[in-house]
């Protein structure tokens, strides 16, 4: 085929290079000559420019001025990451943190023994004396949601209202973490809507997991089983959590 004839090409032309240019022809010049020539009847008008790319390719970066442009946007990206690894990183670092740490969470939970439901039942029992709270983001929950669920967001989207919010989205994404924080006073918007004195259900997208898998330490950390812990301490003392996550679920 002509690709694989071009494949070839480099080879036969040390060929060439290599064979003895005298009156009387080697053996190599002849084979040469006649695979060149089965080569060239072959792949037709394209052995020229294939023998001429070879022996003569073209400049890696293109032009000089696409060779200037390329070497420009690579200082760009080395000299962007040099400052925000060591000016932003430092700075910002401590913006990305939770308040409590997903292992301290999970060491709590772990310690006092959670309760799990699955989804269908949560479901079912909502509504009748029991709450089935779900603590995805608003479009989540518009998109895809369990019947009888009532929605408060843990997380919302990072508000861009002033430099420091900005800042802060900036170092999330640097760091490649979600561009989210937790919902201002989301505590006590559970506690104006669920009474703590009826059960309440929590599912989040993922479910999460405090049962470890081989090359885990800490379980899966989800939404649902930190807005779990987060409620026993403010009171809560029937709050049980849906072993799936929303993802997981054909409604």
């Amino acid at each position: 085929s002509a690709s694989a004839s071009a494949s070839a090409l480099p080879a036969l032309q040390r060929e060439l290079r290599k064979a003895p240019r005298t009156p009387h022809s080697s053996r190599a010049m002849r084979h040469a000559a006649a695979r060149e020539t089965r080569m060239r009847s072959s792949m037709g008008p394209e052995y020229d420019a294939v023998v001429e790319k070879i022996l003569n390719p073209p400049p890696l970066f293109g032009s000089p001025e696409e060779a200037t442009d390329t070497a420009l946007k690579a200082l760009g990206v080395v000299f962007t990451s040099f400052i925000g690894t060591f000016f932003l990183a430092p700075q910002f670092s401590s913006t990305l943190k939770e308040e409590e740490r997903w292992s301290d969470i999970y060491e709590t939970l772990t310690n006092q023994g959670i309760k799990e439901i699955s989804a269908n039942e949560a479901s079912q029992k909502a509504g009748k004396g029991a709450f089935l709270l779900d603590v995805r983001m608003e479009n989540k929950f518009s998109e895809k949601s369990l019947p009888n669920s009532v929605n408060i967001p843990l997380y919302r989207p990072i508000q861009l209202t002033n430099p420091v919010a900005i800042l802060r989205a900036l170092a999330f994404a640097f760091f490649g973490v979600s561009n989210s924080e937790r919902t201002p006073q989301w505590l006590e918007t559970v506690e104006s809507r669920i009474p703590k004195n009826k059960p309440v259900y929590i599912v989040c997208n993922s479910g999460g997991s405090l049962e470890n898998k081989p090359g885990t330490k800490f379980g899966f950390e989800s939404q649902s089983l930190k807005a779990l812990h987060f409620l026993r301490k403010a009171g809560y003392q029937n709050v049980i959590h849906v072993k799936e996550g929303i993802r997981q679920i054909k409604i």
